[in-house]
């Protein structure tokens, strides 16, 4: 299967491509350098396959070079529209962070959502242990901490990609 490619800057005479799907793929970057220099009109091309990406400096159309990409399957050249992430995206990857770090620093023993069960369960006891009978707080921390124990019991934690995809199908995307 050709991979998609995109422009990620350009001036005349000289394009860079990304071709994310083979980021880190040095033999595909090799073969790439190999065959696109045999397009007539390409002149230098120097491959990052760290980076996922081709500088080509070229004399002839960027249409031709294009083609010739397609042409050859080596990649195609598609309009990049970088998508913008939603309040809620940023958010969860802020905690995906956050999460990631905390497994590291407990050796995986504590993710957040068992920090924050562990923290209203906690909260709880402290409440009941006050005397706080009356007040709502500490049977409201139980409560809370069983939604956060049961959600966290999902196979995966999906950091919102499941709403987000629900919510694009409710909108017919």
């Amino acid at each position: 299967m050709t991979p998609d490619a995109h422009v990620s800057s350009g001036i005349a005479r000289r394009l860079r491509i990304k071709i994310p799907s083979k980021k880190g793929d040095a033999s595909y970057f090799s073969t790439l350098r190999e065959r696109l220099s045999a397009c007539p009109g390409v002149g230098e091309i120097r491959v990052n396959p760290k980076t996922g990406s081709a500088l080509i400096s070229y004399e002839c159309e960027t249409k031709s070079l294009a083609e010739f990409g397609r042409e050859n399957d080596l990649f195609l050249l598609r309009r990049y529209a970088p998508g913008r992430k939603s309040l809620f995206g940023n958010v969860a990857d802020t905690f995906q962070g956050y999460n990631h770090d905390l497994k590291k620093l407990t050796g995986n023993e504590i993710d957040i959502p068992s920090l924050i069960f562990l923290s209203l369960v906690v909260s709880g006891i402290w409440q009941i242990a006050r005397g706080n009978f009356v007040m709502p707080a500490w049977y409201t921390a139980f409560y809370y901490a069983l939604g956060v124990f049961t959600r966290a019991q999902v196979d995966e934690w999906d950091e919102g990609e499941n709403l987000v995809a629900e919510l694009d199908d409710a909108d017919g995307d």
